[in-house]
């Protein structure tokens, strides 16, 4: 009963972050004329499709049952792509001149190096969580850095957005700052449930249900940024000009 659950539960969630990576696809495209956003939109749509794609993966193989290294291995490479999505869309979101070639290189890197590493444990030390936390030691440091970073360019620049914007930006900067706390939360607490409970499975089922609510407040609410994109773009550019 409890392996139909969760393979249910995981299907179920694919199945909704599908939905909405397909909502917000149909109506990215109108907003050409603003390439920070539209870039935000695209990667929180990349995010949403890998997500489901993992979560399938997750259904098909079991991976959790029988071989939970594997399975931490495949959560925390996805999970890492969210987090460059993270910091790529929503820093850039408060600060247009953040995503550089240099930082896009270093983050590849890290993400590359991450792979390896993760990988590499999960097939060499199949039942040792010493090794699997060493390895998502790497994930773990880039989304506190990377936490730090946007927290920085939000005090920097939020209050000084509200000020000179020619529409109301206060709703804006708050929900960012909530959206970010929904994904920060979302995507370590994600990632060290693996390590801490690799053979249990009611956190995932969990994690699952609670995933589309926070996902889907983050999806509707970048729907509505579209509607103060506008005076957001403006203001964001005034701040860090």
């Amino acid at each position: 009963m409890e392996r139909t659950i969760y393979i249910v539960s995981l299907i179920v969630t694919a199945l909704i972050n599908f939905g909405m990576a397909a909502k917000l696809l149909y109506g990215t495209q109108k907003y050409a004329a603003f390439p920070v956003y539209r870039r935000t939109r695209i990667l929180t749509i990349l995010w949403l499709v890998i997500f489901a794609v993992g979560y399938i993966l997750h259904a098909i193989f079991q991976f959790r049952y029988h071989w939970p290294a594997i399975s931490t291995a495949m959560t925390t490479s996805y999970f890492h792509i969210g987090a460059i999505c993270f910091s790529w869309g929503y820093t850039s979101l408060l600060n247009p001149n953040y995503l550089t070639r240099k930082i896009m290189i270093r983050d590849v890197a890290i993400y590359l190096l991450g792979l390896v590493a993760y990988w590499t444990t999960a097939l060499t030390w199949k039942t040792e969580p010493f090794y699997t936390t060493m390895a998502t030691s790497i994930f773990f440091l880039y989304c506190a850095y990377g936490t730090v970073v946007f927290y920085k360019t939000y005090n920097l620049v939020s209050i000084r957005m509200i000020k000179i914007a020619n529409g109301n930006m206060s709703n804006f900067v708050h929900w960012l700052q909530l959206c970010c706390d929904l994904i920060i939360l979302c995507g370590i607490g994600g990632v060290a449930l693996t390590g801490i409970f690799p053979h249990a499975i009611w956190p995932y089922i969990l994690l699952c249900w609670l995933s589309p609510v926070m996902y889907g407040y983050i999806v509707y609410s970048l729907e509505n940024y579209g509607s103060v994109v506008e005076d957001a773009t403006k203001a964001t550019h005034k701040v860090m000009a």
